[in-house]
């Protein structure tokens, strides 16, 4: 499979974002929905989805060039009507996307932060490491099974293995209990930080 622009995948996400039903996306969960696709078109293809790095950042794993293109909007949502969405994907590639964006688009930011950072590829890291596509490999393998990578559910649409929901889950919990930063606590942080 042919690898794609990072900034492209970029586009494709913010473009999906449903402004229309109160849908936001910031720069920082942007980062991570592209660290998430990139793990699992990995893991399900055995080849990048794009070829730009993901690296280790204070906030979790970050695509620099794509942090580049968006960083004018700082904290705030991305207007997705300043973007177009141009990018065609094989019908395997594009049922990852929307698995993936389906899932994980639900959290914000910082939730998806949290997340992350309980992950072995940005939690084994020093900040400002690249992560590699093989570590990214290795580890989203444990999240799915490959057999069972395009279960569909009666709409055909991929579905979740049951350890990508518990990895889910165990995320919700720790936000849930407090074990994780608040949306409170991280504007203030990051606000800092940009």
């Amino acid at each position: 499979m042919m690898a794609y622009s990072a900034i492209d995948i970029a586009k494709k996400i913010v473009c999906r974002t449903d402004v229309e039903h109160g849908d936001t996306i910031s720069n920082l969960k942007l980062q991570k929905l592209l660290y998430y696709m990139q793990g699992f078109h990995l893991a399900m293809f055995d080849s990048p989805f794009f070829n730009e790095p993901i690296e280790a950042w204070t906030y979790g794993p970050v695509v620099p060039v794509v942090f580049q293109e968006f960083k004018r909007y700082k904290q705030r949502a991305i207007n997705p009507a300043n973007y177009n969405d141009e990018l065609v994907l094989t019908e395997d590639e594009q049922q990852m996307f929307d698995m993936v964006y389906g899932e994980y688009s639900r959290f914000s930011a910082v939730a998806l932060m949290n997340m992350t950072h309980t992950e072995g590829p940005w939690k084994h890291h020093d900040i400002g490491d690249v992560i590699t596509n093989e570590e990214l490999r290795t580890f989203f393998l444990t999240q799915i099974d490959r057999e069972e990578s395009f279960r569909t559910d009666d709409a055909g649409r991929i579905v979740l293995t049951e350890r990508m929901r518990e990895s889910v889950y165990k995320a919700e919990k720790s936000l849930a209990e407090g074990r994780c930063l608040t949306e409170e606590m991280f504007q203030t942080r990051f606000a800092k930080w940009l």
